[in-house]
């Protein structure tokens, strides 16, 4: 019986954390590259590490990170929305419809599919992050800290939600230092 429990419960835990690290990696590397944004390293860091951060783990228990849970840099319905609206992120947006060769433009996206489709959360989260940065003029760009304790810093201030238990800094830089 008990090995029965525990083959489904690793079962549960790879269906939970069904999308590769390598997946995600390249999906920041694809949204930036459609912002053209590629060379903002620290940005690449931090997506990142923000998608560690929100849904990285491992179905097999293992102290690495290794899979990701499904909407994994954990967009919400407001923030896309947000990205949808705000007129900062304008030429943002007009980046992704040229760069991405989009059918429809990023307004008329739904949340679901950004929930859905992992590149689509990277530019979602890159939008968010570059709004938050520069919250009086156009986001086309911003300075991200280049150490890792700085950006836990930074993702506990504009990313993190108060409601999150684990949403300390320190934690931030254990769980990006597996």
């Amino acid at each position: 019986m008990k090995l029965l429990l525990e083959r489904w419960n690793s079962f549960l835990n790879e269906q939970k954390h069904s999308i590769l690290h390598s997946d995600v990696v390249s999906s920041v590397d694809r949204a930036l590259q459609i912002l053209g944004l590629s060379s903002n390293i620290n940005l690449r860091s931090f997506l990142i590490e923000i998608a560690i951060m929100e849904s990285g783990g491992n179905p097999r228990g293992i102290n690495k990170i290794t899979h990701h849970t499904s909407n994994p840099f954990q967009i919400t319905n407001g923030a896309f929305q947000f990205t949808q609206e705000t007129w900062k992120l304008k030429k943002m947006r007009d980046r992704i419809f040229k760069n991405a060769k989009m059918s429809n433009p990023w307004n008329k996206q739904s949340s679901n599919e950004a929930k859905g489709n992992v590149t689509m959360g990277a530019l979602t989260a890159a939008m968010w992050i570059l709004h938050q940065l520069n919250p009086s003029k156009e986001a086309l760009n911003a300075t991200i800290p280049s150490s890792m304790p700085e950006r836990a810093g930074l993702w506990k201030s504009i990313y993190n939600t108060e409601g999150d238990q684990e949403g300390k800094a320190e934690y931030y830089v254990r769980k990006n230092s597996l």
